[in-house]
Formats: C-alpha cells, sequence, structure tokens
C-alpha cells in the first residue's frame, strides 16, 4: 500500500508540474531611448522578444499606437528559450519635440497577456541648411558627393558630382554661387557641417541633404543609385 501510495504521488506532482508549464515573454529592454534625432530621419530600432517559460509562446499580434510606426516580426511562436528580433520604425516627418511612441505585444503568456515596449527620445526640427530627400525629385540642383573615391564609386547617387572632402577648398572658386547645392556623405553628419562654413563663405543656397545616403536607401532603396552590384 505505501508503494501504490508513493507511485501516486509521483504521478500526482509530475501532473502538477506539467500542469504550471506556461509560456512567459521577456524583452531585452522594453523601452528604447533613441536621444535627439531630426525631424524626417527614421528611426530605427530592433526589441528582442524571449520565451523565457516553458510552453510555446505565441504573439497573437503587434498594435502600435499611431500610424507613424511600422513593424516586421519574422516569426510568431516561440519555443522554450528562443528569441526573434521585433524591428520598430518611427518616421518622424511631421514631428517636433519629445516623443513617447508604444508597441504593443499580445501573447499567450498568462500572466503579461500584452507587453507594452516604448521608442522615447526628442525629435528636432531640420536646420536651414537641411533638405530632405524626397524634395530631390523637382527641384535644379548640383550634387556634390563628398566621401571617397572609393566610396563614391562604390555606390552614389545619380547625377551626384564627387568632390572629397578634403578637396573642396580647391573647387570653391569654381562653384556656383546662385544655384542650389546639395552635399552629401554616408550619414549627413559631415556635409551639415561643410554647408554651415560653405553658407558662411556667402554659398546661401548650399543644403546638406538629410540623413545622407542611409535615409535615402531608407525611403528609396536603391532607386536612382549607381552601383556596379545594382542592375
Amino acid at each position: 500500500m505505501k508503494r501504490i501510495g508513493l507511485v501516486l504521488l509521483v504521478v500526482v506532482l509530475g501532473l502538477g508540474t506539467i500542469a504550471m508549464a506556461a509560456p512567459k515573454i521577456g524583452v531585452d529592454a522594453a523601452v528604447y531611448d533613441f536621444g535627439e534625432v531630426i525631424e524626417g530621419i527614421a528611426v530605427v530600432h530592433a526589441f528582442v522578444i524571449e520565451n523565457i517559460g516553458d510552453a510555446p509562446l505565441k504573439i497573437s499580434s503587434v498594435q502600435v499606437s499611431c500610424g507613424c510606426t511600422t513593424t516586421s516580426l519574422a516569426k510568431s511562436t516561440l519555443g522554450p528559450g528562443e528569441s526573434v528580433d521585433l524591428e520598430v520604425t518611427f518616421d518622424t516627418a511631421g514631428f517636433g519635440g519629445k516623443m513617447v511612441k508604444n508597441i504593443y505585444v499580445e501573447s499567450n503568456d498568462p500572466t503579461t497577456p500584452k507587453l507594452v515596449l516604448q521608442l522615447v527620445g526628442t525629435v528636432k526640427r531640420p536646420q536651414r541648411y537641411n533638405i530632405a530627400a524626397s524634395d530631390l525629385n523637382y527641384l535644379f540642383y548640383l550634387l556634390i558627393d563628398l566621401r571617397t573615391p572609393e566610396e563614391y564609386a562604390a555606390a552614389h547617387l545619380l547625377g551626384a558630382v564627387n568632390i572629397p572632402y578634403a578637396e573642396l577648398d580647391d573647387w570653391k572658386d569654381r562653384l556656383p554661387k546662385g544655384v542650389l547645392i546639395i552635399l552629401y556623405d554616408e550619414d549627413g553628419t559631415l556635409s551639415d557641417q561643410v554647408v554651415q562654413a560653405l553658407n558662411a563663405d556667402g554659398f546661401p543656397q548650399a543644403k546638406s541633404l538629410l540623413g545622407g545616403l542611409n535615409e535615402w536607401r531608407r525611403q528609396f532603396k536603391d532607386k536612382f543609385i549607381f552601383s556596379p552590384s545594382v542592375e
């Protein structure tokens, strides 16, 4: 009888363990602070979602607080210990000031059925020397690529001339002052500095391509980019 009772106890405990098995959603960090960005440059971040429970986690939906934010999730079911990147893109066009954008992840986690993630930061107004990639569609301009000849040869915007930053001073006397001049580099950091100097030197129509080639690619992919690798 004692042996039977012991067996029954083990079975009951085993069933209890099975009954308690459940998924549990986890994230590397629920809040991402993107700091300061200029309006028009997208904020892109990947939250790492993980199943830290001991049963399959099923993500039923991912919702956002406004249409300015989009998400991408490679898979919606995670086994115990598995993880997936939840890619979030916040289009800052039309926004300014302190921002809080919420992302709601709904799953079968019994304790946290709705996980709230946040993008927080500040969107600054563009400077007068910035110009958005979308504005280049209808303007007459001189387009200058400030990167190295090697970077220019690998990929550049169609119609751009390569004047490396180190050689720009030698070209100043040949640049037209009555024409819109748009300069760019990889991310807009260098072109912002150069354009401010050109504005002070008598080129008031010089502009920096907001976000550089990186932002162009985000908005238009490889459209109007010449590259030996692009068919």
